[in-house]
């Protein structure tokens, strides 16, 4: 009955967890992990006190770009400077000869989050060289 005793007491001793020492590598991935954590978290923090909101600030840039199948092809870049995202973009360029409009192209873009760049292509039928101006505008947009 001792040795049963002493054969009960040693396998209590050698249980997982009580006497179970961590080497230096799960220290090491522990502290990595926590100190990721804690930064994201900071930094989420951080983003959140100093974020400011403010409404869709779209800026409209376009660009000539011709291919074989559409010779009057123009690139539209919208980029979003606001603080925040607009919904349903309807552009319009529009071709001026003498101050009068000889035709226009619309473009809508679905979401331009804040501080992105959306793209999309018109084409016109009339040649927008022969014509005295390209204007571009924001017709609309609405918050989400």
């Amino acid at each position: 009955m001792g040795e049963e005793r002493e054969s009960y007491k040693t396998k209590k001793e050698n249980r997982a967890g009580e006497d179970d020492d961590k080497n230096a590598l799960e220290w090491s991935v522990f502290a990595i992990s926590l100190l990721l954590v804690l930064s994201i978290v900071a930094y989420l923090g951080y983003q959140t006190y100093t974020d400011e909101p403010s409404t869709p600030d779209l800026v409209v840039e376009y660009f000539p770009d011709p291919s074989d199948n559409a010779p009057q092809r123009y690139r539209v870049v919208v980029q979003n400077r606001g603080g925040e995202t607009a919904e349903e973009v309807q552009i319009e360029l529009s071709i001026e000869k003498g101050g009068e409009e000889i035709e226009h192209a619309e473009l809508n873009i679905a979401f331009s989050p804040k501080a992105s760049k959306r793209e999309g292509w018109v084409n016109f039928k009339e040649d927008p060289k022969q014509a005295d101006t390209l204007v571009a505008r924001v017709v609309s947009y609405k918050r989400p």
